[in-house]
């Protein structure tokens, strides 16, 4: 998304009772040894495992990744943050495995990916550990824009968390394990069936004047200027539906800039929605995944951009808004209605609607297929390897001629932003003059920095290059020279891109066509298999767009890291990764294929300055009710509320082992993560407390805000039955900190 925008002109140069329980005690469960896995094996069809496990990570005073505004600090929670992991194998070959997850991420990291694996391993027997590295676990961020950040690789998306956040990659890193290891314990004999649907009204092309640029008889060989199909996977287990992943094409973008707190935005509200639905039916293990594909030019404020002034409508061009591009913004369907939580919830809903249609009311074949369920023989396999970006060697669009990829550097239009969020003060969507007015002074600016090379500045052209950040590499790169590149094969019926990007809608066309085209070619699966692009996968390296679409240089473009030919390459790469199934290994390196050993860990730099201080007020102690919420009775669609005197989030939540003498459903938190800010309790008939909210769901809410120095407020808040039913009763909050 409008990743760090004007960011381098600043940075860069019952309720009748209310109790609350402090503590002050971090309690860490200890490890449970894990036994090993009986090789459960049927005699066909396919192995099949879910998981899902809490992702959240550390908050406070710690900026949100995706719009990179310094304001936009992850200070409370709305929705807890997930990743949901799910593993195939072929029931005749069940330690030949793929493990794909969707993580509520703001955007990918190979060390988070790579960190995952090592705590694994670390829970499994010799043996089991043995089936999961690095080469079959691809990692998928939904790309939520409401999501605390400082876990990223590279120096440039560090920026706006002043470096590596402390325990940042940690806690997402041991989620994704988590949920991995969940999916590990539940791999049984499974049904997969994929299907496709339509989804119309969810997203829009906020870059149509690029897309246009696109040959007319491409552009005639579809309806519409994004991908409106949804493509769905589910898993059954005889008549139970165990769960399903889809991907479908829309930023989860429905929360703006302003947004503290946390949240997955559309994509996490759909999953919320189905898996909220399934618990009330008694299936209480159902996961479903919405994830990320080629989304690089797809809004879901439906109601386009105008000028905040005039309401005219706007591009994000030199002349929109009387050259003010800082005016031009879109807004989601519920802007009007109740703000962008309203259309986060629409989008959402309409997203979960379409999946849960796909499932109850599948289309006929060739539409709807079962993968292999009939075949004794299922081949599920993976290929896996690191390519030098700027070594790869491809037939230029133009002259024909053989041309290498670039050095990465960032455009003048990437610090434009985009219509979902736009920057101020440098330059514009459509920057590709180098003799613009904005030119002297913040080329000076730049230059300061690191002046590029003139092999970069031509490489990249018409891109006018702002950062030349393949020639920065202080304190480490500030963007990747190499990328992970990911194929999944499942079966005959589907392949999975591990994609390490943000791709634009014909873009991804292109690229799922020609993978499809070499699958088939090489007899590796049908010709309606399905080819799905799992976007921005294990590693961030900003967008990639078609070469005509480059021309242009509209946001997309200018973030389009390796130059002109980015998208060549990668259909290079990725079709030489589909080919390998054929012959069985991965080619030797060569100037069409330079594959090369995985880079080495940053150290990284950390300017964020720590908790040092954290005192309660004069004469209050931690814990003190400031605020209580109003006299009852409360009814469905109140909103209630209380404050606090608290601690600093970033000091820690409590673990559900500390919640006292309450009763947990299940013996775990209602959100399922391991611990909590806040709860929402009933009084049962015999005095005691149940817990039937935490943090982590739609209805609650937890702020926390500094006050002056040292001091701390929290607010909880609690939407009566706006997504989750409960019986009239005595209700109380509770807050947690440490």
């Amino acid at each position: 998304m409008a990743l760090f925008r004007a960011l381098y002109a600043s940075v860069v140069l019952l309720f009748a009772v209310l109790v609350l329980y402090q503590d002050y005690a971090f309690v860490h469960a200890s490890p449970v040894p894990i036994q090993p896995l009986a090789k459960r094996q049927g005699n066909g069809g396919l192995m099949v495992g879910l998981g899902m496990s809490d992702v959240t990570g550390p908050i406070g005073e710690i900026t949100m990744t995706g719009y990179a505004e310094l304001g936009q600090k992850a200070n409370g929670i709305h929705l807890r943050l997930k990743a949901r992991a799910f593993i195939f194998a072929s029931a005749s070959n069940p330690s030949r495995r793929v493990v794909f997850v969707s993580s509520d991420m703001g955007s990918p990291s190979h060390r988070t990916r790579k960190l995952a694996v090592q705590y694994l391993q670390s829970k499994l027997s010799g043996a089991d550990a043995a089936l999961y590295s690095i080469d079959n676990i691809m990692v998928s961020a939904t790309h939520t824009h409401s999501g605390p950040g400082g876990y990223s690789d590279d120096f440039l998306y560090q920026i706006p968390n002043f470096g590596a956040t402390p325990g940042a990659r940690e806690s997402i890193a041991q989620g994704i394990a988590d949920a991995i290891y969940a999916a590990h314990q539940d791999f049984s004999s499974g049904t997969v069936t994929i299907t496709r649907g339509r989804l119309d009204n969810a997203s829009i092309n906020r870059s149509a004047g690029s897309y246009l640029n696109n040959p007319a008889s491409e552009r005639a060989r579809y309806p519409d200027d994004v991908d409106r199909d949804m493509v769905l996977v589910s898993v059954k287990s005889g008549d139970r539906l165990r769960g399903v992943v889809n991907w479908f094409a829309v930023h989860p973008v429905s929360m703006n800039a302003s947004n503290s707190l946390v949240s997955g935005d559309n994509k996490g509200y759909a999953s919320y929605l189905w898996e909220l639905e399934q618990r009330g039916s008694g299936n209480s293990k159902f996961i479903a995944a919405f994830a990320q594909t080629n989304a690089g030019d797809v809004s879901p404020n439906l109601e386009g951009p105008h000028c905040k002034d005039t309401g005219a409508p706007c591009d994000g061009g030199k002349d929109s808004c009387g050259g003010n591009i800082s005016l031009c913004i879109a807004r989601g369907p519920g802007y009007e209605e109740g703000g962008d939580q309203r259309s986060t919830e629409i989008i959402g809903q309409r997203q979960f609607q379409k999946g849960k249609e796909l499932v109850e009311s599948p289309p006929p074949a060739p539409t709807t297929k079962v993968v292999d369920a009939s075949s004794a023989n299922v081949v599920v396999d993976y290929r896996h390897t690191w390519i030098e970006m700027s070594e790869i060697a491809v037939t230029n669009a133009t002259t024909g001629a053989s041309v290498k990829l670039c050095h990465p550097a960032m455009g003048y239009a990437f610090s434009a932003g985009t219509t979902d969020n736009p920057a101020t003060g440098i330059s514009f969507q459509g920057d590709n003059d180098p003799n613009g007015a904005n030119k002297p002074f913040w080329n000076f600016v730049r230059n300061i920095l690191k002046t590029p090379s003139q092999e970069l500045v031509e490489c990249h052209k018409p891109k006018v290059v702002l950062l030349s950040t393949g020639e920065m590499s202080v304190p480490y790169w500030w963007q990747p020279q190499k990328l992970p590149v990911q194929l999944f094969l499942i079966g005959r019926k589907l392949a999975i891109i591990g994609f390490p990007a943000e791709i634009t809608t014909m873009s991804g066309r292109r690229l799922r066509e020609a993978v499809l085209a070499q699958l088939v070619d090489d007899n590796t699966v049908d010709a309606d298999a399905e080819v799905v692009i799992a976007g921005l996968s294990n590693l961030y390296s900003s967008y990639v767009t078609t070469f005509e679409e480059y021309q242009v240089q509209r946001y997309e473009g200018g973030s389009t890291s390796y130059g002109p030919n980015t998208l060549n390459g990668h259909i290079q790469t990725f079709k030489t990764l589909a080919h390998s199934f054929k012959t069985g290994s991965l080619p030797p390196p060569s100037p069409a294929f330079p594959s090369t050993p995985e880079p080495t860990d940053n150290k990284d730099v950390n300017f964020l300055t720590g908790v040092v201080l954290d005192t309660a007020p004069a004469g209050k102690s931690f814990g003190d009710v400031t605020v209580q919420p109003g006299q009852g009775p409360f009814g469905k669609g109140s909103t209630v509320k209380a404050e606090f005197v608290c601690a600093h989030p970033r000091n820690g939540a409590s673990t559900q082992s500390t919640l006292g003498n309450v009763e947990l459903l299940g013996g775990v938190l209602p959100g399922g993560a391991s611990s909590t800010y806040m709860t929402v309790e009933q009084q049962l008939p015999d005095g005691r407390w149940r817990v039937v909210l935490d943090d982590a769901g739609w209805d609650t809410k937890y702020r926390w805000a500094r006050v002056g120095v040292a001091e701390s407020r929290c607010t909880v808040e609690w939407n009566i039955r706006a997504t989750t039913s409960v019986p009239a009763g005595t209700y109380r909050f509770r807050y947690f900190g440490r």
